[in-house]
Formats: structure tokens, sequence, C-alpha cells
């Protein structure tokens, strides 16, 4: 079983690739990894071969969308915290996706990647640091 501090879940590879390069700049202690197929990774989680202290999950993929994936790690990962990353549509919009309001109850952030990436960080570098101490 392969467990991270951090997994980053987008079909966007220069979403992850731009995640890699803040995180290695600023948080080197954090074990982490970047997924770009969806599908891949939920099968991973069911099978319980993946664990994180803490997901971050674009919401518009092909195959499983990040309200199925949440509910995944839900029912294997526990109340880890998850992360549901947009960058597609407005907030307002995707508010009203069935998708989103699906996976609302598992998600315990909802950001924008390309405007909050650097708040997004900080915030889960502090849960990182949590994780780690427990």
């Amino acid at each position: 079983m392969a467990t991270f501090d951090v997994v980053f879940i987008d079909d966007e590879v220069s979403l992850t690739d731009i995640f890699q390069h803040f995180v290695l700049m600023k948080y080197k202690n954090w074990r982490f990894t970047t997924f770009s197929n969806p599908n891949m990774v939920y099968e991973q989680i069911i099978n319980q071969d993946l664990t994180a202290a803490v997901w971050i999950i674009d919401m518009m993929m092909p195959g499983k969308n990040g309200a199925q994936i949440a509910t995944a790690i839900r029912s294997k990962n526990g109340n880890n915290p998850v992360v549901l990353a947009y960058t597609a549509l407005d907030r307002d919009e995707l508010e009203h996706r069935d998708e989103y309001r699906a996976g609302l109850q598992h998600f315990d952030r909802v950001v924008n990647k390309r405007s909050d990436l650097p708040d997004l960080l900080s915030l889960v570098d502090v849960w990182v640091m949590q994780s780690q101490m427990a």
C-alpha cells in the first residue's frame, strides 16, 4: 500500500506539474504524489492500495469525477481532509452541478486552483503537519 501526506488528482497534467513545482520549492518535507488518471486512482482507493493524509481533487475529469473519488476516499480513508479544486467553472455555476451537490458532504474545502493555489498549499501544509503529529 502506498501512503502519502498529499495526493493531488487532476487530469490536466500542466496543473499537476505546477503543483509539483510549488511543493518541491516550499514543502520539501511532504511525501506527495500526483495522478492524472482518475479511473486508476479510484481503483487504487477502492482496493485500499492508496492512502493519504490530505487529498486534492479536480471536479471535472473524464471517467470518475471529483465527487465519485471523494466518496471512495470517505468510504476507505475516513475523515482525512478532501479539497475540491476547480477551474473551468465559476463557483456559482459549480454549485449548481449535480456532481458537485452529490459529493458536497465529502469536501472539507472548495477552492479555485488557479487563483488560490498558494492559499491552498498553506492550508494543506497545516493539515499535513497535524497528521504528522498524530
